[in-house]
């Protein structure tokens, strides 16, 4: 099957347009795992505010997770092939996010998320690769 070219418009303080086909696409992904990546023009005001000393939440929580500060960040902050967001059903002041790293590892990440004037923060409380993949995502 073959799908139409996909058009990306972004919009910083220019106009980029990108379009692709599955060829272009499939290159993109080639690219991003292996470790070439492109800032996400969404997330370009955001910082991360990470805790450390805490073992229940922040930096200290997600590496016992066997999880990286630097694997959040890609999930983050980079374009991964393919990344998704929600407000936590919970949690209404909470971003869960799902998203691969460039090692192709999918993982769950919630975040703290606020914003102070035109600046976003997020701060990661826990982050984890579930053991039911996808359908851990699509439950929350």
């Amino acid at each position: 099957m073959r799908l139409a070219p996909l058009r990306l418009t972004v919009r910083i303080d220019r106009v980029y347009t990108l379009v692709m086909d599955d060829e272009d696409f499939d290159g993109l992904l080639d690219d991003y795992l292996d470790g070439d990546f492109a800032p996400n023009y969404e997330m370009v005001d955001v910082e991360i505010v990470w805790v450390r000393g805490n073992p229940d939440v922040g930096a200290d929580h997600i590496a016992a997770h066997d999880v990286t500060e630097e694997e959040v960040e890609e999930v983050l902050l980079e374009v991964p092939p393919d990344v998704e967001a929600k407000r936590h059903p919970d949690y209404p002041d909470r971003t869960i996010f799902w998203g691969a790293t460039r090692a192709g590892r999918w993982l769950f990440v919630a975040c703290e998320d606020w914003s102070e004037g035109d600046h976003r923060y997020l701060k990661p409380i826990t982050a984890f690769e579930p053991d039911e993949g996808r359908d851990y995502w699509e439950q929350q």
